[in-house]
């Protein structure tokens, strides 16, 4: 299993975070419509949301991704996963649902915009009900902190909190949706 190397800004201006990546030369990537089924695995802490393992079958345009996580911590290193290709969204989460194990299922939706520089991946999301999040993914801490730098966020990152934690800032339990769309 891979770490992942990520950290999220919340509340950022999407316009002004295009215009600078756009001036640094990334590679822009059109916005995408995504779609996810998450299916909790088990929770490492009830004290701590968003710790824990999942799986998550995610739709990206023409992509179908089925990946298992599994954060133990809200750091930039703190998560490891493990991603596989899948050919069908709906059969996969047919299956999956099938499956008693889970101790949640949820249905999910969101937009991505996505550049490239350097290695590093800017993924500028939005969520139904809050305001949009930069994702900045790369293969080290370094080079996450470098996207930090390239943008003048640096010190402005919540670390990798994930989504149930984000929702929680907002004083949403990400949980109460067993659907969240648009």
């Amino acid at each position: 299993m891979a770490i992942e190397y990520e950290t999220q800004v919340l509340e950022v201006n999407a316009e002004e975070i295009k215009k600078k990546l756009r001036n640094l030369g990334a590679t822009e990537k059109p916005e995408v419509f995504q779609k996810r089924y998450v299916f909790d695995i088990e929770c490492l802490d009830a004290q701590s949301p968003g710790l824990g393992e999942w799986i998550r079958l995610r739709q990206s345009g023409d992509k179908t991704e089925l990946t298992y996580k599994n954060r133990r911590g809200t750091g930039i290193n703190d998560t490891i996963e493990l991603e596989v290709l899948v050919s069908d969204f709906d059969k996969t989460a047919e299956i999956l649902g099938n499956l008693k194990c889970f101790t949640g299922q949820y249905y999910q939706e969101n937009k991505r915009s996505k550049f490239f520089l350097n290695d590093i991946e800017f993924c500028l999301d939005t969520w139904p009900m809050i305001p949009t999040i930069l994702e900045i993914e790369s293969s080290s801490e370094h080079q996450v902190k470098e996207g930090l730098r390239l943008l003048d966020l640096e010190g402005k990152d919540a670390g990798h909190i994930g989504l149930i934690n984000i929702y929680k800032k907002y004083g949403l339990d990400l949980h109460d949706y067993r659907e969240l769309k648009f």
